[in-house]
């Protein structure tokens, strides 16, 4: 009976272990300039993302999106869990697709060419510095993305193409859609900073957590 019961006091200890501390939930409001507005404005070349005119709408439609800038938590802990699998970056109609991607610390990033033509994938932004060499039609070659920071993306063949990437320091991070509005859970309780990243520039924001509930934030402007 004994050797029951401490059985079950180890069950009921490991459990309460695993299970979440206490947290709060962000939401955030930032308000959009015509810069970060007019981001994914440019058309994509869809004879250079598929050769088939049957394919065409689905090149357009491959390139719609939604994301205008990315919200995380500056002053979190890096997370101890291993890194989510490869996100993924396209090449289609001479445009990265998505135009922004928001990834977490340690996390690798397969860059894809869906182009019938070649492309050469090169940042010189400090948290990552790379060039992927030309690669054509097919192919992809991925880059890990170890230090937290926002990384300018580019193509050494075709001047005009341009992404970011937006390496957070853990999980505790949300797209910004069109509307402004973010949304952050599971945020330790206590006085955090957030951090913002739009094309028009970076914000930083104050927030106090509670134990339990919401934290609303807002900036009209930069």
């Amino acid at each position: 009976m004994r050797h029951g019961l401490v059985v079950m006091a180890w069950i009921t200890a490991s459990l309460m272990a695993g299970a979440p501390a206490w947290a709060g939930t962000v939401e955030g409001t930032v308000s959009l300039g015509p810069a970060d507005l007019t981001i994914h404005s440019a058309m994509p070349n869809a004879y250079v993302g598929q050769l088939s005119a049957a394919s065409m709408p689905a090149a357009r439609a491959a390139a719609v999106d939604t994301t205008y800038g990315v919200a995380w938590i500056e002053d979190a802990p890096a997370g101890a869990a291993a890194a989510p699998p490869p996100a993924r970056m396209d090449q289609l109609g001479q445009k990265f697709v998505p135009r922004i991607l928001a990834i977490v610390a340690g996390q690798a990033v397969e860059f894809h060419n869906s182009d019938n033509v070649y492309h050469n994938i090169f940042s010189y932004s400090p948290p990552k510095k790379f060039d992927l060499g030309r690669y054509p039609k097919g192919k992809s070659r991925s880059v890990t993305f170890v230090k937290a920071g926002a990384v300018q993306v580019y193509c050494d063949i075709h001047s005009d193409m341009r992404a970011d990437i937006i390496v957070a320091p853990s999980r505790l991070f949300a797209m910004i859609g069109p509307s402004g509005r973010f949304r952050i859970e599971e945020v330790g309780p206590g006085p955090h900073s957030v951090k913002v990243w739009l094309p028009s520039g970076v914000r930083t924001l104050s927030v106090q957590v509670p134990a339990q509930g919401v934290a609303l934030v807002s900036s009209l402007a930069p």
